[in-house]
Protein backbone atom coordinates (compact mmCIF):
# COMPACT_ATOMS: atom_id res chain seq x y z
CA UNK A 1 0.00 0.00 0.00
CA UNK A 2 2.94 2.22 0.72
CA UNK A 3 4.40 1.65 -2.62
CA UNK A 4 1.30 2.15 -4.05
CA UNK A 5 0.73 5.97 -2.15
CA UNK A 6 4.59 6.63 -3.13
CA UNK A 7 3.57 6.08 -7.10
CA UNK A 8 0.90 8.22 -6.17
CA UNK A 9 3.22 10.79 -4.76
CA UNK A 10 5.45 10.94 -7.88
CA UNK A 11 2.65 12.19 -9.80
CA UNK A 12 1.69 14.67 -7.82
CA UNK A 13 5.15 15.54 -7.18
CA UNK A 14 5.69 15.87 -10.66
CA UNK A 15 2.75 18.04 -11.43
CA UNK A 16 4.93 20.27 -8.58
CA UNK A 17 8.37 20.04 -10.12
CA UNK A 18 9.45 17.91 -7.11
CA UNK A 19 10.58 15.09 -8.85
CA UNK A 20 14.52 15.47 -8.05
CA UNK A 21 13.70 15.21 -4.60
CA UNK A 22 11.92 11.93 -4.67
CA UNK A 23 14.32 10.44 -7.40
CA UNK A 24 16.95 11.32 -5.05
CA UNK A 25 15.60 9.77 -2.11
CA UNK A 26 14.61 6.80 -4.21
CA UNK A 27 18.31 5.90 -5.51
CA UNK A 28 19.45 6.67 -1.93
CA UNK A 29 17.00 3.86 -0.29
CA UNK A 30 17.00 1.59 -2.98
CA UNK A 31 19.75 -0.98 -2.01
CA UNK A 32 17.42 -1.45 0.95
CA UNK A 33 14.33 -1.53 -0.53
CA UNK A 34 15.48 -3.86 -3.20
CA UNK A 35 17.13 -6.29 -0.21
CA UNK A 36 13.88 -6.02 1.68
CA UNK A 37 11.89 -7.54 -1.28
CA UNK A 38 14.31 -9.93 -2.47
CA UNK A 39 13.78 -11.65 1.35
CA UNK A 40 9.99 -11.99 1.12
CA UNK A 41 8.58 -15.33 -0.35
CA UNK A 42 7.63 -15.71 -3.63
CA UNK A 43 3.62 -15.53 -2.32
CA UNK A 44 1.29 -13.70 -4.38
CA UNK A 45 1.36 -10.12 -2.05
CA UNK A 46 5.20 -10.64 -2.79
CA UNK A 47 4.56 -10.77 -6.57
CA UNK A 48 1.92 -7.29 -5.93
CA UNK A 49 4.65 -5.78 -4.57
CA UNK A 50 7.23 -6.21 -6.87
CA UNK A 51 4.76 -4.70 -9.13
CA UNK A 52 4.17 -1.85 -7.33
CA UNK A 53 7.90 -1.64 -6.72
CA UNK A 54 8.72 -2.12 -10.25
CA UNK A 55 5.91 0.60 -11.40
CA UNK A 56 7.39 3.18 -9.18
CA UNK A 57 10.67 2.04 -10.17
CA UNK A 58 10.16 2.78 -13.79
CA UNK A 59 8.84 5.82 -13.13
CA UNK A 60 12.74 7.01 -11.31
CA UNK A 61 14.79 5.29 -14.33
CA UNK A 62 12.49 7.22 -17.01
CA UNK A 63 13.55 10.36 -15.28
CA UNK A 64 17.02 9.50 -14.75
CA UNK A 65 17.35 8.16 -18.51
CA UNK A 66 15.58 10.80 -20.03
CA UNK A 67 17.55 13.77 -17.77
CA UNK A 68 14.47 14.87 -16.07
CA UNK A 69 16.68 14.54 -13.32
CA UNK A 70 20.47 14.56 -13.72
CA UNK A 71 22.29 12.71 -11.12
CA UNK A 72 26.37 11.36 -11.16
CA UNK A 73 27.77 8.58 -13.12
CA UNK A 74 27.96 6.81 -9.96
CA UNK A 75 24.61 7.14 -8.75
CA UNK A 76 23.11 6.30 -12.13
CA UNK A 77 25.36 2.78 -12.72
CA UNK A 78 24.42 2.13 -8.89
CA UNK A 79 20.91 2.53 -10.82
CA UNK A 80 21.51 0.26 -13.60
CA UNK A 81 23.21 -2.60 -11.70
CA UNK A 82 20.51 -2.75 -8.84
CA UNK A 83 17.57 -2.59 -10.50
CA UNK A 84 18.04 -4.75 -14.06
CA UNK A 85 18.57 -7.81 -12.03
CA UNK A 86 15.81 -7.09 -10.58
CA UNK A 87 13.64 -6.44 -12.72
CA UNK A 88 14.78 -9.00 -15.17
CA UNK A 89 14.34 -11.21 -11.97
CA UNK A 90 10.49 -9.48 -11.25
CA UNK A 91 9.27 -9.91 -15.48
CA UNK A 92 8.69 -13.80 -15.38
CA UNK A 93 7.40 -13.44 -11.56
CA UNK A 94 4.91 -11.14 -12.45
CA UNK A 95 4.04 -12.65 -15.80
CA UNK A 96 3.79 -16.26 -14.39
CA UNK A 97 1.78 -15.03 -12.00
CA UNK A 98 -1.16 -12.98 -14.42
CA UNK A 99 -0.86 -16.43 -16.21
CA UNK A 100 -1.91 -18.17 -13.50
CA UNK A 101 -4.42 -15.61 -11.61
CA UNK A 102 -6.17 -16.06 -15.13
CA UNK A 103 -6.86 -19.72 -14.85
CA UNK A 104 -7.73 -19.67 -11.09
CA UNK A 105 -9.93 -16.50 -12.01
CA UNK A 106 -8.53 -14.69 -8.84
CA UNK A 107 -9.15 -11.56 -8.42
CA UNK A 108 -7.90 -10.43 -5.13
CA UNK A 109 -4.40 -9.70 -6.13
CA UNK A 110 -3.48 -6.97 -8.73
CA UNK A 111 -0.42 -8.86 -10.38
CA UNK A 112 -0.39 -7.36 -14.21
CA UNK A 113 1.72 -4.34 -15.18
CA UNK A 114 0.93 -2.88 -18.60
CA UNK A 115 3.13 -3.82 -21.48
CA UNK A 116 4.06 -0.09 -21.77
CA UNK A 117 5.58 0.27 -18.50
CA UNK A 118 8.04 -2.83 -19.49
CA UNK A 119 9.01 -0.86 -22.94
CA UNK A 120 9.28 2.22 -20.55
CA UNK A 121 11.61 0.36 -18.35
CA UNK A 122 13.81 -1.36 -21.49
CA UNK A 123 14.00 1.80 -23.44
CA UNK A 124 15.24 3.90 -19.44
CA UNK A 125 17.65 1.62 -18.84
CA UNK A 126 18.94 2.20 -23.05
CA UNK A 127 19.09 5.45 -22.57
CA UNK A 128 21.24 5.51 -18.89
CA UNK A 129 23.34 2.44 -20.23
CA UNK A 130 24.22 5.14 -23.62
CA UNK A 131 25.13 7.73 -20.97
CA UNK A 132 27.57 5.52 -18.61
CA UNK A 133 31.34 5.33 -19.71
CA UNK A 134 32.34 2.85 -22.26
CA UNK A 135 33.88 0.69 -19.95
CA UNK A 136 30.85 0.22 -17.67
CA UNK A 137 28.67 -0.22 -20.61
CA UNK A 138 30.76 -3.16 -21.45
CA UNK A 139 30.53 -4.84 -17.79
CA UNK A 140 26.62 -4.49 -18.58
CA UNK A 141 26.29 -5.67 -21.93
CA UNK A 142 28.71 -8.46 -21.05
CA UNK A 143 26.80 -9.76 -18.60
CA UNK A 144 23.83 -9.24 -20.47
CA UNK A 145 25.02 -11.23 -23.30
CA UNK A 146 25.95 -13.90 -20.90
CA UNK A 147 21.70 -14.08 -20.16
CA UNK A 148 21.62 -15.33 -23.57
CA UNK A 149 19.89 -11.55 -23.86
CA UNK A 150 16.97 -11.86 -21.58
CA UNK A 151 14.34 -8.82 -20.35
CA UNK A 152 15.32 -6.21 -20.96
CA UNK A 153 16.60 -6.28 -24.43
CA UNK A 154 19.80 -4.32 -24.53
CA UNK A 155 20.50 -4.45 -28.45
CA UNK A 156 19.80 -0.94 -29.40
CA UNK A 157 22.26 -0.68 -26.54
CA UNK A 158 24.95 -3.14 -27.76
CA UNK A 159 24.72 -1.68 -31.53
CA UNK A 160 25.31 1.64 -30.38
CA UNK A 161 28.37 0.48 -28.09
CA UNK A 162 29.97 -1.26 -30.81
CA UNK A 163 29.55 1.28 -33.61
CA UNK A 164 31.61 3.93 -31.09
CA UNK A 165 34.03 1.13 -30.18
CA UNK A 166 34.35 0.51 -33.58
CA UNK A 167 35.04 4.55 -34.13
CA UNK A 168 37.37 5.01 -31.48
CA UNK A 169 39.43 2.57 -32.48
CA UNK A 170 39.69 3.98 -36.10
CA UNK A 171 40.30 7.37 -34.54
CA UNK A 172 42.87 5.44 -32.18
CA UNK A 173 44.41 4.42 -35.48
CA UNK A 174 44.67 7.46 -37.49
CA UNK A 175 46.38 9.05 -34.60
CA UNK A 176 48.76 6.34 -34.01
CA UNK A 177 49.52 6.20 -37.82
CA UNK A 178 50.04 10.62 -38.24
CA UNK A 179 52.33 10.18 -34.84
CA UNK A 180 53.86 7.34 -37.08
CA UNK A 181 54.63 9.86 -39.80
CA UNK A 182 55.80 12.80 -38.00
CA UNK A 183 58.07 10.58 -36.21
CA UNK A 184 59.92 9.42 -39.26
CA UNK A 185 60.09 12.53 -41.02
Amino acid sequence: MVVSDLSWAYQILTKMEMVRDFVVTWVDTSEKLVKVVEAMETAAETVEIRVNVTEVTSKVVEAIGYGTVILPTVKRLQMVKLWLPFVREAKPLVDSAVTNQEEDKEEGVRCKIDGEIWQALESSFVSIILALPSSDQAEILTEWLSKNGVYPDLTEAFEVWCYRSKVAKRRLGLLGGEEDGKDMS
